[in-house]
């Protein structure tokens, strides 16, 4: 190797990691770092080699005289401290860092007034998370998550919501509200949607239901056309829609 050669920077490739490594990239930080250490070769060079991987091993090459020495060290991937060995590396993580743990996605929310905590997966909408893990198979889907039938509609936090729209992991600390909760609190619309036979398939029922119960909450006495707009974001394929309008007049009129 030529003194030209020798003075010239390197800097592996990603080519070189994937070839020497036999790895596949998106394993964690520590075992890349650790493998990319491993492979990494003393190089006669003049500047401190990095790489874009989150632990490092810089190789620093002084020359005294006409004799060349060559230090590699070996960086944390978490405090970036430096080792003289990947043997003293690896004793130091286990000791102070340890095992690297998965983020945790964990919410508690009250539903129907019981507390929940549940781990959640960052793309979960709200309504698997309900229905799927806690068992509220009152909420539906009717058109595939797209927020366009109001089968999955909930009370949260006082509000009727669409659960199909809504990350579960954005949801933490949320009071919630079924029909499950809404058929145990309110049995007098319970039983006015069941005089009145405002189910056909039944399907889309629970959504018109939780929907009702916000409307007479905060307005009592409603009329026709308030009906109409507040179920506005609800379909049912079987055409009930005349008998929740009987069903919530009956109710707001103490019938």
């Amino acid at each position: 190797m030529s003194e030209e050669t020798k003075k010239t920077s390197r800097t592996i490739s990603r080519r070189e990691f994937l070839r020497d490594a036999g790895i596949v990239v998106g394993g964690t930080a520590v075992s890349s770092a650790f493998f990319l250490s491993a492979c990494g070769k003393e190089v006669e060079v003049t500047k401190t080699v990095t790489t874009t991987a989150p632990g490092a091993t810089s190789t620093i090459t002084t020359t005294a005289a006409d004799n060349t020495v060559t230090v590699t060290k070996y960086a944390c991937p978490v405090c970036n401290q430096e080792f003289d060995s990947l043997e003293v590396l690896k004793a130091h993580f286990d000791s102070v860092h340890g095992a690297v743990s998965e983020p945790s996605n964990k919410i508690k929310i009250t539903v129907n007034g019981w507390p929940y905590e549940v781990q959640v997966g960052p793309e979960e909408v709200l309504r698997d998370t309900l229905r799927e893990k806690l068992g509220f198979i009152s909420i539906k889907d009717m058109c595939n998550g797209y927020g366009a039938c109001g089968s999955c509609s909930i009370i949260m936090d006082g509000r009727p919501v669409l659960s199909c729209l809504l990350l579960a992991a954005e949801c933490d600390g949320a009071i919630i509200e079924t029909a499950e909760g809404v058929a145990e609190s309110n049995p007098s619309l319970l039983e006015a949607y069941v005089i009145n036979q405002c189910m056909q398939c039944g399907y889309c029922t629970p959504g018109f239901f939780v929907t009702a119960k916000v409307l007479l909450s905060n307005n009592p006495n409603p009329t026709e056309a308030e009906i109409k707009e507040a179920l506005g974001g609800n379909i049912c394929r079987c055409g009930t829609y005349p008998y929740h309008i009987k069903a919530i007049n009956e109710v707001a009129k103490g019938k």
